[in-house]
């Protein structure tokens, strides 16, 4: 490629249209060529968007609401570097070929540039990228396939898939953002029908077409999938924090059919001190068939349902939250089905179209791109919450039904014409999330919206979506496929992603299996065991139960057993939610999320890190007895005997079934609260912290609010507080201490059990804020503790430290 001296390319080549001069103004430069013009736009010093606008008739409406950072107003310069001309957009540079045909782009401490073209070819269009020998590529969205895209083409398209396995390319929730590992990432705003080709057609390409919209790239550069996934946060958003019962058991099912069922199953989950937060009611909340019935949502059995509000006051009442599922199709015969035909998107004669093969009944789909048709919508949900409903489930949102033929009306869009399926299909999950936030934030501004959904777009996340990964087997294969699913939709931007904990589709009574998923579950952002128990409903359907409790004893113990240690890791997981608000880190990180160039990290996709702290091995083989591992450089704690391991290498350890391996990293703090049975219970007038010794030393800092207010982080209604440790010349210490900030409910005296393993040799002495701690030996329940007090355990080489935790500066100091 001959690049040509750019200053003369653009002075005297080409008309350049100049870059805006108002400083308050986005900077950005128009560069035309004989096929249409390129625009660049900076947005900050990692973030460049690229658009080309052809000179050919093409849709270049954008539709997409994905990006809400501003574009910086700082200019994008030229200089000359050993005679060649650049252009300067932060830490991006760019060189322009001669007629503008391509683009050569760099970070500036990168040692890889790229090539970007655009193109024209039959229905699409998009771009060409250069791929790199050696070259990895993550991200895409949800696909049950190798974390490296490299040599798949990957279908831009939100689809359902029943009973899928490993190996299922395309899923339910499309994100067109992907991770090179030569240090950038590429973004395409564009939510048509397409598709992306990671070197598959020709291996020095990928290539991203579109069927229609406006055609952009935002090439990211940073070194780390940390830095690139902060910075695509930073343009699309982060997820609000979520209730904090969110975080909790879930009892789910597909489905409970009367009251009366649904009660006698969270009495047996009492009866057997399981701990739980909240109920899901699946379609037969309104409707006594799976067909026939969507598109009624209200009560319609008052034998089955005879007072909701009365029962979901007595949940309510346990602390248990109650959840209902809707769906945005609305079937002939159901009673809001005439009322909603104005409502409904269309034909080509702007009739209203009707779905003749959609699996549950003939009717239609709601326009949700209507301004008046959303508003519409909301008051079915407004209903159902002012009876006491808590959260929501979207369902069939992809939507599972979207011929090509179909059209939804673009005025409230800002494009006054009708938009075929194709030019918004992956759209329609975001504007329906989209609606339920924006509709609490007006009406329920103090609560913050659950939303569990199957199917949206990018920037989904800011509108505190909690999708689950759709109808996955009830299998080995099924449960593997969670592994690449999860962490690439986490990387994605998309932090709540969890699965059907014990798998949904078809499958046997396969206790092992439901263990297995269980004890990795408890590690996802949302726990929530899911299946098929359909009974009389569908008495071909096979069905077992996904409620622990219902479980033989054998298999109940175990299961109970891990849901406690959920409960246990309350506030370690509300700390990740927080990070993920904050910064925009996931909850669920790639074993090579801070490191690329190990790979070792990238080998082991079987395996993720759950936040820094915790290392998860799920065993993901029927009668396993071992299970090969990789650790990380550094040293890491076994968390259930506390042996410590170097890292750095794979390891074979041995597996039974009622355990996981899992691991701590040396240096972590993790905070935990021991004995909930509920959310609620949770205060923090005791603080629980687990420190694993490292020579390094380690840092945390814990953020605690109400669980409740959407406004907590920005009106400073929260409290954080420091955990660091360093050695010392005669041992070690930890210094703790809380910022100013008060929050709802903080309590004015509390107490701090400082838990540490691993110290390299027996403590000598224990002094806390100067005064000596006297070692004893005699261990209680952790809730009788009031005084101070060290505890020493030499056969788990664990020592506990208890004190007054003041909220002001302490030191804790111990000699070995």
């Amino acid at each position: 490629m001959r690049l040509l001296p750019l200053l003369f390319l653009l002075l005297h080549c080409l008309p350049i249209i100049a870059q805006q001069k108002a400083s308050t103004a986005p900077a950005s430069l128009v560069i035309p060529t004989r096929a249409g013009k390129w625009t660049l736009q900076s947005y900050d010093e990692q973030i460049l968007r690229i658009r080309f606008t052809p000179e050919e008739r093409w849709f270049n409406a954008q539709l997409s609401d994905a990006v809400i950072a501003r574009p910086s107003t700082k200019p994008i310069v030229r200089n000359t570097i050993d005679g060649e001309q650049f252009l300067f957009a932060g830490d991006i540079r760019v060189q322009v070929d001669e007629g503008a045909e391509q683009l050569l782009l760099k970070a500036n401490d990168s040692s890889e540039a790229i090539t970007i073209q655009a193109f024209r070819y039959g229905p699409n269009a998009g771009f060409r990228i250069s791929l790199q020998e050696g070259e990895m590529v993550f991200g895409g969205g949800e696909r049950a396939i190798n974390m490296d895209r490299r040599g798949y083409r990957l279908p831009l398209y939100n689809a359902p898939a029943y009973g899928y396995e490993e190996g299922a390319e395309n899923l339910n929730f499309s994100i067109p953002l992907f991770y090179s590992s030569k240090g950038h990432a590429l973004f395409f705003d564009n939510p048509s029908s397409g598709y992306v080709d990671v070197g598959k057609s020709d291996p020095s390409l990928l290539e991203a077409g579109f069927s229609s919209g406006e055609l952009n790239c935002y090439f990211i550069a940073g070194k780390t999938i940390d830095e690139m996934l902060q910075s695509y946060t930073r343009l699309t958003g982060k997820a609000p924090l979520p209730p904090r019962w969110a975080l909790g058991n879930f009892m789910s099912r597909f489905g409970y059919q009367s009251e009366s069922q649904l009660m006698a199953i969270v009495d047996s989950m009492r009866k057997y001190k399981i701990p739980m937060d909240a109920v899901i009611l699946d379609l037969f909340w309104f409707g006594d068939s799976i067909k026939g019935t969507l598109g009624n949502l209200d009560w319609v059995n008052s034998s089955k349902w005879p007072n909701p509000k009365r029962m979901m006051d007595t949940l309510e009442a346990r602390s248990i939250k109650t959840i209902l599922i809707t769906e945005p199709f609305f079937l002939q015969g159901t009673r809001n089905y005439d009322a909603s035909l104005k409502f409904l998107a269309v034909d080509s004669s702007r009739q209203p179209y009707m779905l003749k093969d959609l699996y549950f009944g003939y009717g239609g789909l709601i326009d949700l791109f209507r301004k008046d048709a959303r508003d519409w919508f909301w008051t079915k949900y407004d209903k159902q919450i002012k009876l006491g409903v808590d959260g929501w489930w979207g369902d069939l949102g992809e939507p599972e039904k979207h011929p090509a033929d179909l059209y939804h009306n673009g005025k409230d869009l800002g494009v006054n014409q009708l938009l075929n399926s194709n030019q918004v299909h992956n759209l329609y999950g975001h504007y329906w999330s989209k609606m339920l936030y924006e509709k609490y934030k007006q009406f329920y501004p103090q609560q913050r919206l659950f939303y569990l959904n199957r199917s949206g777009f990018a920037g989904s996340q800011r509108y505190s979506v909690f999708p689950w990964t759709g109808d996955v087997s009830r299998s080995w294969s099924g449960l593997r496929a969670q592994l690449p699913l999860l962490q690439s939709m986490s990387i994605c931007g998309i932090p709540y992603i969890h699965s059907d904990a014990g798998g949904f589709a078809g499958g046997d009574e396969d206790p092992e299996l439901y263990l297995r998923w269980l004890q990795f579950a408890i590690f996802t952002p949302i726990f929530r065991p899911h299946g098929t128990a359909l009974g009389q409903a569908d008495p071909q359907a096979r069905s077992y139960p996904s409620e622990p409790a219902l479980w033989p004893d054998s298999v109940r113990e175990i299961a109970k057993q891990y849901v406690q240690t959920r409960y246990d890791l309350v506030p370690y997981n509300y700390n990740l939610s927080y990070e993920q608000s904050k910064y925009g880190k996931p909850m669920m990180r790639p074993m090579f999320y801070y490191d690329l160039a190990d790979s070792n990290l990238v080998k082991a996709q079987d395996q993720y890190m759950w936040g820094d702290a915790i290392l998860v091995a799920p065993v993901l083989e029927k009668g396993a007895t071992k299970r090969r591992l990789y650790l990380p450089k550094g040293n890491w704690y076994d968390s259930r005997n506390k042996k410590k391991y170097e890292g750095g290498q794979w390891l074979e350890v041995p597996v039974y079934i009622d355990r996981i391996p899992v691991f701590v990293k040396a240096g972590s703090f993790v905070p935990t609260r021991a004995q909930l049975s509920n959310i609620s219970e949770y205060k923090t007038r005791l603080l629980v912290t687990q420190y694993f010794f490292s020579p390094e030393g380690g840092k945390y800092m814990l953020y605690d609010d109400d669980g409740k207010d959407p406004r907590a982080m920005e009106t400073n209604n929260h409290e954080m507080i420091g955990f660091v440790a360093r050695s010392t010349h005669t041992g070690m210490e930890i210094r703790i201490g809380s910022g100013s900030d008060r929050y709802t409910g903080r309590a004015t005296k509390r107490f701090m059990v400082m838990d540490i393993f691993g110290l390299p040799a027996d403590p000598k002495s224990v002094k806390v804020d100067g005064l000596l701690a006297p070692l004893q030996s005699k261990f209680q329940e952790i809730e009788k503790y009031r005084g101070q007090i060290a505890l020493w355990d030499p056969l788990n080489g664990m020592l506990r430290v208890v004190f007054e935790f003041t909220g002001t500066s302490q030191k804790l100091e111990v000699s070995f």
